[in-house]
């Protein structure tokens, strides 16, 4: 019997499959300058000012020109590169959390622990690369509806990561009850004892106050 998409648990496919497709699109996004023309920009600029040539303008609206295009020309020549820098660092990041925590499986508490922390890195790092991506389309003259897609594709990988973590607590349930078997001693005429509850070895952990 097949189960509803939107019942299934996330799975460490889906994650990685989902990363990638917004790591390429991200990607195509960068080298396509998040979609920022100087040329485009500059036309723009002429717009605002009735499309008079530059010797047309006042003194006051070449003043306010002048600033406007030293700012455009900041863009290319160094505002572009430096979030492009920014942005695939936090995609590396996402990735590198992703692959380690996925590279632990967990046959204790401390492993568990472990793997829940770099899940929680990689979402940390996937709400660093949204705010980055939305504050360098909405600080550049393009198109900001260009985000859209991009932050709906990012909060789709923090839900499966989410969803990944929660799917973990399986692990709890098995460690703890082991543990709740080897916590009294039976004897072979059925008595049962608790010589060891007072040392390490007999008290039973508790998974259960683990962070959820």
């Amino acid at each position: 019997m097949s189960v509803l998409k939107n019942k299934r648990k996330a799975s460490q496919f889906e994650v990685f499959h989902h990363l990638y497709k917004v790591r390429k699109d991200i990607t195509d996004l960068l080298l396509r300058d998040f979609g920022y023309s100087f040329e485009k920009a500059e036309k723009r600029l002429m717009k605002q000012f009735g499309g008079r040539k530059y010797a047309e303008l006042t003194e006051a609206e070449r003043e306010r020109y002048d600033s406007l295009k030293r700012k455009y020309e900041s863009f290319d020549e160094w505002f572009i590169y430096d979030e492009r820098q920014v942005i695939v660092d936090c995609l590396r990041e996402i990735t590198k959390e992703v692959f380690i925590a996925n590279s632990i499986y967990p046959t204790c508490m401390e492993e568990l622990i472990q793997r829940r922390i770099h899940q929680d890195e990689a979402i940390g790092q996937c709400h660093r690369l949204a705010q980055e991506l939305q504050y360098a389309i909405e600080t550049l003259p393009v198109d900001v509806n260009t985000y859209l897609q991009f932050g709906e594709a990012i909060q789709t990988e923090i839900n499966l990561i989410k969803g990944w973590r929660k799917a973990d607590n399986k692990f709890k349930i098995g460690a703890t009850s082991t543990s709740a078997a080897n916590f009294a001693n039976v004897n072979n005429n059925g008595n049962a004892n608790y010589n060891n509850a007072s040392n390490a070895n007999g008290v039973r952990p508790d998974f259960n106050s683990a962070v959820k």
